[in-house]
């Protein structure tokens, strides 16, 4: 029996996985045109497009866009950092995990958001109170990822490593961190989007540049086409964040089981 194509395989894969989404914007540009829906509220694909693609060629989009991503990439190193260190330390220090377990059980259900005023009377409406709420709001889960992750490590990887004579320092850093890196790193990739979210929430209610401001101005304009071509900036821009950060755990993961499963499917 003979194989298909590739690129006849890669298209029905395509199909199968974006098929749907297609269908999705057909129907919205035929229900527009038709007049279904008001075109204030709901305006056509077609002029939303056009809307991006002149606003991206201004640069007024990518201007945003650029701002809305540094200001998450900040908060979220900062949360990487101060997460993944006091997770360790917890893992470590039976005083520091009597400290902040309570404290990180409390807030993990909490919606951080809230606290977005409190930060503003702290910190102002610029940059720094919009990052320290995206760290603020992305550090609870990586907290909690590390800290399950350096616990849960094989125990035989841990009594092999003693036996040869390892330091406790030196067993942290060589066998646990490293066992326990794809529970981390899952912590961090559960974070990495919500600091997107954050950044562009908080634009929305503090004004300024970035994603949030453009979308918010547009409304308070009344150019429903520039609202709908902000979402899709913002999608566009989640996207990347997310493959970039899937490229980067299939790098840093390369040894590891799941790399391999994912290459051989």
């Amino acid at each position: 029996m003979m194989k298909a194509p590739s690129h006849t395989l890669w298209l029905r894969r395509a199909g199968a996985r974006y098929g749907s989404i297609v269908v999705v914007l057909i129907l919205w540009e035929l229900t527009t045109r038709t007049g279904i829906f008001n075109n204030f509220l709901l305006p056509p694909l077609s002029d939303v497009l056009y809307r991006f693609a002149l606003d991206f060629i201004s640069g007024e989009i990518p201007r945003h866009a650029l701002a809305t991503a540094y200001r998450a990439a900040v908060g979220f190193a900062i949360a990487a950092g101060f997460g993944i260190l006091t997770g360790g330390l917890m893992s470590m220090s039976a005083v520091i995990r009597r400290i902040m377990e309570p404290i990180v059980s409390v807030a993990f259900p909490i919606p951080k958001i809230s606290f977005l005023p409190i930060f503003i009377l702290w910190f102002g409406l610029d940059d720094l109170s919009k990052v320290l709420m995206i760290a603020f709001s992305c550090v609870v889960p990586i907290i909690s990822a590390t800290y399950l992750g350096t616990t849960t490590v094989d125990k035989y990887f841990l009594w092999s490593a003693r036996n040869l004579g390892t330091s406790r320092q030196a067993l942290f850093w060589k066998v646990i961190v490293p066992a326990a890196s794809p529970q981390i790193i899952s912590g961090l990739q559960v974070a990495f989007p919500l600091a997107l979210i954050i950044a562009v929430v908080t634009e929305m209610l503090t004004g300024g540049d970035g994603l949030g401001g453009y979308m918010i101005r547009s409304v308070r304009f009344a150019q429903s086409d520039k609202v709908f071509a902000g979402l899709l900036a913002t999608l566009f821009t989640g996207l990347i964040f997310i493959q970039g950060f899937a490229m980067l755990r299939a790098r840093l993961l390369v040894w590891h089981n799941e790399t391999a499963v994912t290459a051989a499917g």
